[in-house]
């Protein structure tokens, strides 16, 4: 169980996620509940180990945290039972037919199974308990908190439900008739050591930062993602902007951190627009995996943010309009987006090569080539292939991964 913990956790929660997807609104959600199921899976294991009490056993960091996240979150408690029935029915499963295909005869079989049955539920029965209490005590100081008073605020901003300005500055304690720049910052797994949230908030204070804001309002989104808005009196410049993009030889945003961005707002509309910007910028940014950057400003993916709505259709025209250039290894791929770069310098090998960091017979070669694979040349229908460069770099989510959800 201990060196198969990973796959079985895997499968696990791919089963939990076709039984109750309203539980898994994201990556940031899936990625919580696999390290939870592994370090649960890996504690039964070391307790039959050691024959220690199964029902006596504290519940690991990762799974309390995903029980208070419910409780903030307003997830139903018999949901998160249910999410422990199934899993105590995948890992039974799992386990017997690990008996059945070990055991020397019928005896033996039926003395293992037995007592793999009795660990597994009490183990099961145990955790459940202390979920629940792990619940119903946050959700009780959740419902007391200042916090909640403000996430509850920021959703009826967003929602379009409040349009008081005044009432809003009062309700979030952070002035709304001001200039904004929505972010969501988020990382794929807790940290060894220390609280993810705290990393996320010291890494959207470093934006803030850079960004010379004056003042920050941010709100958990789980406990692996944070969205946030930073604000002043004064208008973001492109000059600020253009601050926290990360360059060569500098990085801007924390290691282990992935931020998205909005374009400036202002007042209530701003505060809502940027938001959901930097959500669009964010789902564009998990589709694109190891391709992307740390830091994604939603300017730079508007188009691919547009054009991946429709995941399927997407899917098509990119494959339909680029061919053999939409082929999914590094060099086609380099080749494809010295081309985007190509266009959108409208056809300045120099203007390219200097973007690129290259030779400008680099940037004619590389378009030659990329020609080539479109089997015609680049002079006309220039808008449809634009687009699908643009979309290009999403391919490997359109072709693998669920987008994030905004």
């Amino acid at each position: 169980m201990r060196s198969s913990a990973a796959d079985l956790a895997e499968s696990a929660v791919a089963r939990m996620q076709e039984e109750l997807p309203e539980l898994f609104s994201d990556p940031q959600t899936v990625t919580e509940n696999l390290v939870s199921t592994e370090a649960s899976l890996r504690q039964l294991a070391q307790i039959m180990e050691l024959g220690a009490d199964p029902r006596g056993v504290e519940l690991p960091p990762s799974t309390l945290e995903i029980a208070r996240s419910g409780a903030r979150h307003h997830v139903a408690l018999a949901d998160l039972m249910r999410f422990y029935r199934l899993a105590q029915e995948r890992v039974w499963q799992w386990a017997f037919g690990r008996i059945t295909a070990t055991a020397r005869d019928s005896a033996e079989q039926a003395v293992a199974a037995e007592l793999v049955t009795g660990w597994i539920f009490a183990f099961a029965d145990g955790a459940m308990v202390r979920a629940e209490q792990a619940y119903e005590v946050e959700r009780e100081a959740w419902v007391r908190s200042a916090t909640a008073a403000r996430a509850a605020a920021i959703e009826e901003v967003l929602a379009g439900r409040e349009r008081d300005g005044q009432r809003a500055s009062r309700r979030l304690r952070y002035e709304v008739n001001r200039h904004h720049i929505g972010a969501i910052a988020w990382v794929d797994r807790a940290p060894d050591s220390g609280d993810a949230l705290d990393v996320l908030n010291e890494s959207i204070a470093e934006l803030a930062r850079t960004l010379s804001a004056e003042s920050t309002l941010s709100q958990p989104l789980g406990s692996l993602a944070v969205a946030a808005w930073a604000s002043r009196r004064s208008a973001f410049t492109a000059t600020d902007l253009d601050a926290v993009r990360p360059r060569r030889g500098r990085r801007t945003v924390t290691p282990g951190v992935t931020i998205a961005i909005g374009e400036p707002g202002r007042a209530l509309d701003g505060f809502r627009r940027t938001h959901f910007e930097a959500a669009h910028a964010r789902r564009v940014a998990s589709m694109v995996l190891s391709r992307g950057e740390a830091l994604t400003r939603y300017r730079d993916i508007a188009v691919a943010a547009l054009g991946t709505a429709d995941r399927d259709h997407a899917l098509a025209f990119v494959t339909r309009v680029l061919g053999p250039l939409a082929a999914d290894d590094e060099t086609t791929y380099r080749l494809a987006m010295t081309l985007a770069v190509y266009l959108d310098e409208n056809s300045s090998r120099i203007r390219a090569a200097e973007r690129l960091t290259v030779h400008p017979n680099t940037v004619t070669y590389r378009v030659r080539q990329a020609e080539a694979l479109l089997g015609r040349s680049i002079g006309s229908q220039t808008l449809e292939l634009r687009v699908a460069l643009a979309l290009l770099p999403t391919l490997p989510g359109l072709t693998h991964s669920r987008p994030t959800e905004l």
